[in-house]
């Protein structure tokens, strides 16, 4: 599953600061409303993130000097997301079986010394660790006995049930895609595509939706 980090919401922009509306995605324009400023996109173009929509530098023809304004308006835009989710149609689960092996470790600070009596006796194992800091936080390099428990598991393969699987992964498709449309966007449609390659199944989630896709950004001096 891939998974992007949501952006911050923009800076308030003061109304007598001179601003573009630039691309906040990718998209195909749908329509664009320019209130305040010079439309540079119409229906149909594709446009990438951080292109500008609406221009808040205006200067047409006959005018000696342009002027800068502070752009205000909406472009809607046509957004595709797709998610690729794969899911093991044989699951590998790990059983505890009891079987307990213990070590104990004395750590001085990033470095250690652990103490073992042998190898781990057993070939497949989860490990736990407790720590406990000796002496109080005033000690310069802090001291802790930290335990070890190693604690055998028995690897069994389930095979799951593909149909069940399908219903989890759209639900987990649609939900994450669902976080990155922009307040008051417009699911237009929704399609999924099913494959399975090898012990994989892989679900692909298409959402299309209408989003107001621009955001304000800053004329600095000396800006094209």
């Amino acid at each position: 599953v891939e998974v992007k980090e949501q952006d911050l919401p923009p800076v308030e922009i003061d109304k007598e600061t001179p601003c573009n509306i630039v691309a906040n995605k990718k998209g195909v324009v749908e329509k664009v409303i320019a209130k305040n400023g010079k439309a540079i996109v119409e229906k149909g173009d594709v446009v990438e993130k951080g292109d500008i929509l609406i221009s808040g530098t205006i200067q047409d023809e006959g005018m000696e000097e342009g002027f800068l304004v502070h752009s205000e308006g909406q472009v809607l835009a046509l957004i595709r997301y797709d998610l690729k989710i794969e899911e093991p149609i044989i699951k590998t689960i790990k059983e505890e079986t009891g079987r307990v092996y213990e070590t104990k470790e004395i750590k001085f600070g990033k470095k250690g010394l652990q103490f073992m009596n042998g190898e781990i006796p057993f070939m497949d194992y989860v490990e736990e660790t407790t720590s406990k800091r000796l002496f109080g936080e005033d000690v310069k390099i802090p001291i802790f006995i930290v335990k070890h428990e190693y604690k055998e598991v028995k690897l069994n393969d389930i095979k799951q049930n593909v149909e069940s699987l399908k219903e989890s992964s759209v639900v987990v498709g649609i939900n994450k895609i669902m976080k990155e449309l922009s307040e008051g966007s417009e699911v237009i449609s929704k399609d999924v595509k099913y494959s399975i390659e090898g012990n994989v199944l892989m679900t692909k989630v298409i959402v299309e939706a209408i989003e107001d896709i621009g955001e304000k950004q800053i004329i600095y001096d000396g800006e094209d």
